[in-house]
């Protein structure tokens, strides 16, 4: 009797082990390391390109389904986006150092982002809810899982550090080219290269500044489809160049943006900002303000993960004013959580000052959210009643990243007080000086202080 009982333990022991065996094994197989590194790879398509002098850079971001492909592994899971870079130096006698500091301050060195992306033993199996009733037995597979883990672990490692590009410098005729891995944005992305010559050897600087705005593939802006050069006849367009001509037209700009059938006001038209759209995308992004992405069924369910569970959604859809008979050309915003951003409008209008466009704004800061029975889901966002305070916010933000040329305000809204506050279409209430702040923006990164528009 007991031998059998010692049979039937050791049967079950083996039984046991074989199934741990088994699960280790399979484990393995899930750890495997498969990057890809193809020289025909779609995102090189996108490659831009500047050069100065000798010394050519080249950029590309890649999207979260290409650096998966590409690196094996979800970068995107884990808020890391993978840059490639190129430097070419084709001058005969001078060097260049490149510092991965000036693209991100944030930035990951590769032995980092290999370690935040790597597999754990005995558990990547069970990252699939079905397996999860046996994650009892995969904790007891660990020392066998990780026998098979830890080399597909080494070759990420390694493989991030050899496709990395690093600090140093780069000799006269030479190619450097490699990945760097910073936060994660998508939409437009400002990526700063600064080289600096040979001077830096005895004190000097000889700094070549490359600044791109590249494209992370990954949202709907809600602006791509959009063309602005067809919405006004050439007769339409008004020209002018005098300040004191421009400052009549925008105070006689609507005093506030409606509602789509434009029977009732609401928040005041707070901005003005004078700029090509490449000169608007650059000063913003440079200022960390987000695109918007278009409603739809996709951006609605990522809405709502965001707000049932905190999740971060820096991009989502806000809702539509209307001025000019249409929605907001363009939506920023800037946000701390779901609940609490800048949120920014703006419409391409007929004036152009000195040639410029000039795009009229409407601009307010969500303090939280709220019930109403004014909007369809009955929520609506509160804004801070103080409504000067969000577009003086964008002066000054703009103007400590050295992005505004002049400035100035001028009247143009109804003024209101916080004793008779005026309300907007939500029935939120706002105060208000009438002012609107004019901002016309640089062309390139200012060297001073901005000047004021002559409304005298």
């Amino acid at each position: 009797m007991l031998s059998r009982n010692l049979h039937a333990t050791f049967l079950r022991f083996a039984a046991c082990l074989f199934v741990i065996s088994l699960i280790g094994v399979i484990s393995a197989g899930c750890a495997r390391y498969r990057p890809d590194f193809s020289k025909n790879a779609p995102y090189f398509q996108r490659v831009q390109t500047q050069e100065k002098d000798n010394v050519s850079v080249s950029v590309v971001g890649l999207s979260a389904e290409e650096s998966k492909k590409t690196f094996g592994a979800k970068l995107a899971k884990k808020k890391i986006l993978p840059l490639w870079l190129k430097i070419e130096n084709r001058d005969p006698k001078k060097s260049y150092f490149f510092w991965e500091r000036g693209i991100d301050a944030d930035y990951y060195p590769a032995g980092e982002a290999a370690y935040m992306l790597k597999v754990k033993p005995g558990i990547r199996l069970f990252d699939r809810p079905l397996m999860r009733l046996l994650l009892p037995l995969g904790f007891l597979a660990m020392p066998i899982d990780h026998f098979f883990v830890q080399p597909a672990n080494d070759k990420m490692r390694e493989t991030f550090t050899r496709e990395s590009i690093r600090f140093g410098w780069i000799a006269p005729g030479e190619t450097k080219s490699g990945f760097i891995f910073v936060p994660l944005e998508l939409g437009t992305k400002q990526v700063t290269v600064d080289l600096y010559g040979d001077e830096i050897k005895t004190g000097g600087e000889g700094l070549k500044h490359f600044n791109f705005f590249v494209q992370i593939p990954g949202i709907q802006a809600d602006y791509r489809t959009k063309k602005f050069e067809s919405y006004y006849r050439a007769d339409q367009i008004k020209e002018i160049a005098d300040d004191k001509e421009f400052a009549k037209e925008v105070v006689a700009l609507p005093c506030c943006v409606t509602n789509a059938s434009g029977t009732k006001n609401g928040d005041p038209v707070n901005l003005v900002v004078i700029g090509t759209q490449d000169e608007l995308l650059s000063a913003f992004t440079t200022a960390k303000w987000d695109e918007t992405e278009i409603l739809s069924f996709k951006t609605a369910m990522k809405m709502a993960g965001s707000f049932l569970f905190g999740e971060s959604y820096d991009y989502s859809p806000f809702s539509s004013l209307y001025l000019y008979g249409r929605s907001q050309d363009i939506g920023l915003q800037k946000a701390r959580n779901m609940n609490e951003r800048l949120h920014l409008r703006l419409w391409y209008s007929p004036i152009r000052y000195k040639g410029k466009p000039v795009w009229v704004g409407q601009v307010s800061r969500d303090i939280g959210v709220r019930f109403t029975t004014k909007t369809w889901n009955l929520m609506t966002h509160k804004i801070d009643p103080d409504i000067d305070e969000s577009a003086v916010y964008v002066l000054s933000d703009l103007m400590y990243h050295h992005r505004i040329a002049k400035q100035g305000p001028v009247g143009g809204s109804v003024p209101s007080t916080p004793e008779k506050p005026a309300k907007n279409l939500t029935g939120d209430p706002y105060f208000t000086s009438g002012k609107r702040v004019v901002i016309l923006l640089s062309e390139n990164i200012a060297a001073g202080p901005p000047g004021w528009f002559d409304w005298q």
